[in-house]
């Protein structure tokens, strides 16, 4: 059969004058000599073009006119008609063929043949396929049809190979996946580990059953494979018969749902679930090894205050940025997690992790002090990172985290950096607990108190306002320093409750005032996360008509951190407390982001340059810049932090407005500070004589110990 299909399209390869119907005749005049059933098969059109009179009673057809007028494709499954046009690609131009069973019907009843399909050439684009029933099976009971039907038309992917490896048979699904490539088993296998595992399986059983990477005519994709061994059944020597099942949508599902599962979603980094799991492994292990081990807990300060003025998206951008500084820090063998929110951790697993613990805290440190551009905003990170150690300080997971945790607190009380844990840090986080829980019942029973520190005028030391700071005396702890308390307050949320009571305490205290004669300005710090709620030029309208307060004498402070958030409902509510008649006042400038922008875009009154420039009683070259692009903007300027002489006659040389510090008061309560309101006032006090208020300090200080008494 194959020598005369060659023959013929050899004898016909180079005629290009012969029409379509003598070409058809020129092929089909040897063929019709041949008593089995032949026909030519179009793929394209899915018709027979041609069939001897034994095709035709093969077919039940009554003349070939009939046969040919036949759609083929009635009856013919997807499946078969993508098999018989591989066929028809992968056969061209060769002498090759293919033997398949198919089953027919003549009579209505089934027989079946085994039929040898080759490639013909065709005119033009034609593809067609020459198909011989070459012989009639004599086993065509109903079982033996089913398992034909089934195994041609499944679409699991079946192969038999002999011991050595060489493909045999592939049925038609198996084809369609490979191509024309007849690679032998090894060859199938992307990673030669996965075939010795499914070798050394088979050496060891009859079957084996294994999830690998094959190569296919499509590139490498993911199959489940079973493995048997068999007798071939034409030959009967020992042959693998192997079966594949793409899978490579189930395994990116499961990939999904790992990473979703063991993965953060915004960095990639591991989340808490990966972290738990892997810092168990890897305390296992150095259990049995004898090595140390050491976890870093990395907290971000200011970073809720960020997250709450600049809002989540730019937040979120930093987180990213972050993490990617830290990964760059990382050694072989680090691991590094994020927990969740701005908290991270990282896992030092060698022999010296202690030593390598704490350089690895200052480098990471130190990268995070680098710029980090977002959105057009450099920001830089202090982090407050606290390390526990295996197994100097725990041996179990629970207890080191808890240490490390402890540790990152402490380091965050010192104002960041890094800390190892000690075993009094455990006083320190029960204390900060105790502040937390007890802070709500001090709003509740408006324990917490309004105290005020002066600001005097620089020109000639006379009152210029005071400041409202809130101050808690606890039962039990004493008194609690207010970057504390009120830290825990913003992170708690309990912050608007406190700011609330502020504004009705300083008003009210403000018009107690102006009834006696002092008409000063209060100045009021405020929370950025008061602006997150949208309504806080309500919350301060509402407290000047219920405490009868003039607007004009009350003067807010801000952070430059709310200014950068720069949203439409930051600048709605400025634009609220503006036409209330209040003064805004930026606090602590210089101490942030600093641009000095800001200055000429929001209605702003004054700024207070923050203390940090006056520290260690020296004077930074900034605090003259600062003053000068004031007063070019008509700004106030007040200075804060004033403890020498030397700062205040440098802050009145360089054109500062207003002054505030210990040298002339701390904060003082209501009555102390009425009493300082009138021993200013009654003694008209100026800078070259201050008298008075040196007298009203030593009076004051008299007083005090003689009620510690």
């Amino acid at each position: 059969m194959r020598m005369v299909t060659s023959h013929v399209v050899r004898a016909q390869s180079g005629n290009c004058s012969m029409s379509y119907q003598q070409y058809i005749k020129t092929i089909s005049y040897p063929l019709s000599l041949l008593s089995t059933p032949v026909w030519l098969f179009d793929v394209g059109k899915l018709r027979v073009l041609w069939a001897n009179q034994a095709g035709l009673d093969l077919w039940n057809a009554s003349s070939l006119e009939e046969l040919q007028g036949r759609d083929m494709s009635d009856g013919m499954t997807r499946t078969v008609c993508e098999r018989l046009g591989q066929y028809s690609e992968d056969l061209a131009g060769t002498s090759n063929s293919v033997a398949e069973h198919w089953t027919f019907y003549p009579k209505g009843r089934s027989c079946s043949y085994e039929c040898s399909i080759s490639a013909i050439e065709a005119p033009g684009d034609a593809r067609w396929l020459l198909i011989n029933a070459i012989r009639q099976d004599k086993l065509s009971d109903s079982d033996t049809l089913y398992r034909s039907v089934a195994l041609l038309h499944t679409s699991v992917c079946v192969s038999v190979f002999d011991r050595q490896g060489k493909l045999m048979y592939s049925n038609p699904a198996a084809r369609r996946m490979l191509g024309a490539a007849p690679l032998t088993l090894s060859e199938r296998f992307l990673d030669e580990q996965d075939w010795h595992l499914a070798r050394s399986k088979l050496a060891h059983s009859t079957g084996a059953s294994i999830e690998a990477q094959m190569n296919t005519a499509a590139g490498a994709v993911w199959h489940s494979l079973t493995l048997e061994l068999c007798p071939d059944p034409v030959s009967g020597k020992k042959s693998i018969l192997m079966s594949e099942i793409d899978i490579s949508n189930q395994r990116s599902a499961q990939q999904l749902v790992n990473r979703l599962a063991y993965s953060d979603t915004l960095t990639g980094l591991p989340n808490r679930t990966s972290w738990l799991s892997t810092l168990n492994d890897r305390l296992e292990s150095a259990r049995e090894q004898h090595r140390e081990l050491a976890i870093l807990f990395v907290d971000l300060d200011r970073f809720k205050l960020i997250n709450d003025t600049l809002g989540h998206t730019l937040g979120d951008k930093l987180l990213v940025a972050v993490s990617d500084r830290l990964k760059g820090c990382l050694g072989e063998g680090d691991y590094l997690a994020r927990l969740g929110g701005d908290e991270f951790t990282l896992l030092i697993d060698e022999k010296g992790a202690q030593g390598r613990s704490e350089k690895m805290a200052s480098n990471l440190v130190d990268a995070l002090a680098i710029p980090m551009h977002v959105d057009g905003h450099a920001m830089t990170m202090i982090p407050s990172i606290g390390i526990g150690l295996f197994p100097q300080h725990a041996e179990d997971s629970t207890l080191l985290m808890q240490q490390a945790d402890m540790a990152m607190y402490a380091a965050k009380e010192a104002g960041g950096g890094f800390r190892t844990f000690k075993p009094d840090m455990t006083t320190q986080i029960r204390r900060r607990l105790r502040i937390e829980t007890d802070l709500r019942e001090a709003i509740d029973s408006g324990t917490l108190q309004v105290y005020f520190q002066p600001k005097l005028a620089a020109t000639d030391g006379r009152m210029a306002g005071m400041e409202a700071l809130v101050r808690w005396e606890h039962p039990v702890l004493g008194w609690v320093p207010p970057e504390d308390f009120i830290a825990v307050a913003e992170e708690t949320g309990m912050i608007g409750d406190i700011t609330r009571q502020v504004l009705h305490h300083s008003m009210l205290q403000q018009t107690v005032w102006s009834a006696q004669g002092h008409d000063i300005p209060v100045a009021i710090n405020v929370s950025p996360m008061e602006f997150r709620r949208g309504d806080f030029d309500t919350v301060v309208r509402d407290a000047l008509q219920q405490t009868n307060c003039r607007p004009q004498c009350i003067e807010l402070e801000i952070t430059e951190s709310m200014l950068m958030a720069d949203s439409e409902s930051v600048q709605q509510i400025l634009a609220g407390l503006t036409s209330l008649g209040v003064k805004l006042s930026i606090d602590d400038f210089g101490s942030g982001y600093s641009n000095l922008g800001y200055l000429q875009k929001f209605p702003l009154d004054s700024i207070k340059i923050d203390r940090s420039f006056l520290d260690d009683g020296g004077i930074s070259p900034v605090v003259e810049l600062i003053i000068d692009v004031a007063r070019t903007l008509s700004l106030t300027v007040v200075a804060e932090g004033v403890e020498t002489t030397e700062q205040r006659n440098f802050l009145i040389a360089h054109g500062c407005d207003q002054l505030q510090g210990f040298l002339f008061s701390k904060p003082l309560d209501k009555r102390r500070a009425t009493d300082f309101l009138i021993a200013h006032d009654n003694g008209r006090a100026h800078w070259s004589s201050h008298a008075v208020s040196a007298e009203w300090a030593v009076q004051r200080r008299r007083e005090e110990l003689a009620e510690d008494t």
